[in-house]
């Protein structure tokens, strides 16, 4: 009699488990009609199915190639010490613009921005002739004496970067938002080094180096706010792009002898193809406010940027020449704009 209670105790505890595996099947898909409260949207929303958004941004930027030193003092057998000379980089204005639109479809929005800054660079050294223990940083050709009594560098670039993204901001929780976003990025970086060294038997050497490169590649981050209130809240951000593109390169020297006769010696150039890695990060604080009966949003935010571009000085070296790798980077303060309607 106890065997027959103990099979059909296991029988019920079977069918039990049977239906419950049952009743928790998987979702396979959601149809279009049924409304799932799963990280719900997190605009800004506006009153409206769909609405477009302006940004604007004001920057404040420095450029930097790492690797540009041009001259080092402190060579030779009798000297007081020295130090390797670098440029003087500066800090310069520049702006962004884009333009969004936030479409009904789960609350997708749609992103393009485009970023346009020009910087330069500029340094200079000297040393009295009869003491002087100054040499280049950067082969020179031919008889040109190594010991110099001036060097001087001048850099340049003009940036423009373009990025499409497509996201979604949604709520983590009551006082966290987070967008994901994924989409293109291209690019325009065009740098010009020059370097004239002028030696102690009054013979100078300039050098013209070239880097111009343009890529086209992928681009993913993330968005994150943490809110304080409705209004002021912290964000930060991080985007990592792969691009593939083409540096065009070229490196030239002219010498000037003490009679004043100049000489080309040099003047070579590549055109290679290359992938390239950049991470973006920025933080800061943002307000939102929303006008007129909630039909239009408007969003301040102030913060700082930092973008780098890994192992991008490609500049032509000679053997001879000091390790000149290094990144090109990025990084300022940024102020932003945005107006949604």
């Amino acid at each position: 009699m106890s065997r027959k209670w103990i099979v059909a105790l296991f029988l019920s505890m079977m069918s039990f488990a049977f239906a419950a595996h049952q009743d928790d099947a998987p979702v396979l898909y959601y149809p279009d009609d049924c409304d799932i409260k799963v990280l719900p949207n997190a605009g800004p929303r506006i009153k409206g199915n769909w609405n477009v958004f302006l940004t604007a941004d004001f920057i404040y930027w420095t450029a930097r190639t790492e690797g540009l030193d041009y001259a080092i003092s402190g060579a030779g057998a009798n000297n007081t010490g020295g130090s390797i000379h670098e440029l003087d980089w500066s800090w310069d204005p520049g702006f962004k613009v884009g333009l969004g639109v936030n479409f009904t479809h789960d609350g997708w929005d749609m992103f393009a921005q485009y970023t346009w800054l020009h910087s330069d660079a500029d340094d200079s050294t000297s040393q009295d002739a009869a003491t002087t223990n100054l040499a280049p940083y950067w082969v020179t050709q031919g008889g040109f004496g190594s010991s110099l009594i001036r060097a001087k560098a001048n850099w340049d670039v003009k940036f423009h970067n373009v990025t499409l993204e497509l996201g979604r901001n949604a709520y983590m929780s009551q006082f966290m938002k987070l967008r994901l976003f994924g989409g293109l990025c291209g690019a325009w970086i065009y740098q010009d080094y020059d370097v004239t060294y002028t030696s102690t038997a009054d013979e100078i050497s300039r050098q013209e180096m070239e880097l111009d490169y343009w890529g086209v590649g992928l681009r993913a981050g993330l968005n994150s706010a943490f809110q304080f209130s409705k209004s002021f809240s912290f964000y930060s951000d991080i985007a990592l792009a792969l691009l593939w593109g083409q540096f065009d390169r070229e490196r030239k020297e002219k010498q000037t002898n003490a009679n004043n006769v100049t000489t080309p010696v040099l003047r070579t150039d590549q055109k290679p193809h290359s992938s390239q890695p950049v991470i973006t990060l920025a933080a800061g604080l943002r307000y939102d406010a929303w006008l007129s009966q909630d039909r239009f949003h408007l969003g301040l935010q102030a913060g700082w940027e930092h973008q780098n571009w890994i192992l991008f000085n490609h500049f032509i070296t000679l053997l001879g020449d000091p390790d000149h790798q290094g990144d090109f980077f990025l990084q300022g303060f940024t102020l932003k704009a945005r107006l949604d309607f």
